[in-house]
């Protein structure tokens, strides 16, 4: 990886792994049996600037580019997806009110974000609807004092909302799509917790409730209309770069994981890595592990530099790497035996998380149809010059 980062980067990736070595891989495994992140190690990250690693430094923030973003969620996503989970949703919400945000939600919000003084978290998933935007049910009604909203609806598997202090969330002002910032002692609005997941089990999943919720107009993230063509799409496009790195760090954790295994474990005399049928799964995690690193680069440095195809390349490099993370985790308890599936072993966590990473931030089959109609219609636009000479 070194041949395509520059020395600052370079630097930060190795502080990174420092980082998690010393605060995240000792206890991963603990907190997913406890099903929290605690207090205690949220303060660690905060302290290290990392919940601010994107917000520009006018605000209070690392101002890092997505390269380095990047490269901190798949240090991250080696040792924990939950305590990554807690990066992925701060820098969607984070981004979404750089993007759009008034001057005074900017002034107000994003010093907070940065120093981790408030976790946010993104609130579009709902029980009937799932992501899909034109399905949600949530809506926004003109308040009694016409300077406020009245928000009724129930948002379900919200990550991180059982610790945030303020939610992003979306629904509909009379059909048309808005994002308001609620936060969390607000009345009428209840949290209930979600627990026994397969995976991420440390996440704080939960089920919002809001009933009556007045939310000020000044909440409002954007424009009337914005909530879906504007905010979301800033918010998801982090979002799936984020949990494609943190799944290229499963897969890492996977591979090293197997070699190490294999270079040590003996059956007889013969070490299992001189099995042919142990090579064969190691030859296609490694050849994984290239391959997902590169479209992860690629599609940081897309998003850094502006490009046109910034958004095709976030969704390939998010499809390839959970897919590539599910087969990695599969092959790695393969590869370990009974001790692969013993909490005594890490691949049995990358395991029940991995599946999850074809899950959140856009299914593998959503990310099949919109690359899909990328592709196709590509053939399009090649095929027009030609009639027209």
């Amino acid at each position: 990886m070194k041949r395509w980062l520059t020395e600052a980067q370079q630097a930060r990736y190795a502080e990174f792994k420092r980082f998690v070595a010393e605060n995240l891989e000792p206890s991963a495994e603990e907190w997913e049996r406890s099903q929290r992140l605690p207090a205690e190690i949220l303060s660690r990250i905060s302290a290290s600037g990392y919940l601010g690693c994107s917000i520009p430094g006018e605000y209070g923030g690392q101002g890092w580019d997505t390269v380095t973003f990047g490269l901190l969620n798949e240090a991250f996503g080696r040792a924990s997806s939950s305590a990554t989970s807690v990066l992925t949703v701060q820098a969607m919400v984070a981004m979404a009110v750089a993007k759009w945000g008034s001057r005074e939600q900017k002034a107000r919000w994003l010093p907070r974000l940065a120093g981790g003084e408030v976790i946010a978290s993104f609130a579009l998933t709902e029980p009937g609807a799932g992501s899909a935007l034109q399905s949600l049910t949530t809506t926004y009604a003109e308040g009694p004092r016409g300077d406020s909203f009245l928000l009724n609806g129930t948002k379900q598997w919200i990550t991180c909302a059982q610790v945030a202090g303020i939610f992003l969330v979306f629904g509909k002002l009379e059909q048309q799509p808005v994002a308001c910032l609620v936060p969390r002692d607000a009345a009428g609005f209840t949290i209930e917790p979600i627990r026994e997941l397969m995976g991420f089990r440390a996440a704080g999943l939960a089920t919002l409730r809001f009933r009556d919720v007045e939310v000020p107009r000044a909440n409002m993230v954007g424009r009337p209309g914005f909530g879906f063509s504007h905010v979301a799409p800033v918010g998801l496009q982090f979002g799936r770069i984020s949990t494609a790195c943190s799944a290229l760090g499963l897969l890492r954790g996977c591979f090293e994981e197997s070699i190490t295994y294999a270079a040590e474990r003996k059956i007889g005399a013969t070490t299992v890595g001189e099995l042919g049928m142990i090579r064969s799964l190691i030859a296609g995690m490694g050849t994984d592990l290239q391959a997902t690193t590169l479209l992860c680069l690629n599609a940081c440095k897309s998003e850094d530099e502006h490009a046109a195809e910034a958004f095709e390349n976030a969704l390939a490099a998010k499809y390839f790497a959970s897919r590539a993370a599910v087969k990695a985790a599969s092959d790695a308890v393969q590869i370990r035996g009974a001790s692969g599936c013993h909490e005594s072993s890490p691949t049995s966590r990358y395991y029940r998380c991995a599946k999850i990473m074809e899950i959140i931030e856009g299914t593998t089959q959503i990310h099949e149809q919109l690359l899909g109609k990328m592709f196709v219609g590509q053939a399009g636009v090649q095929r027009a010059p030609e009639e027209q000479a």
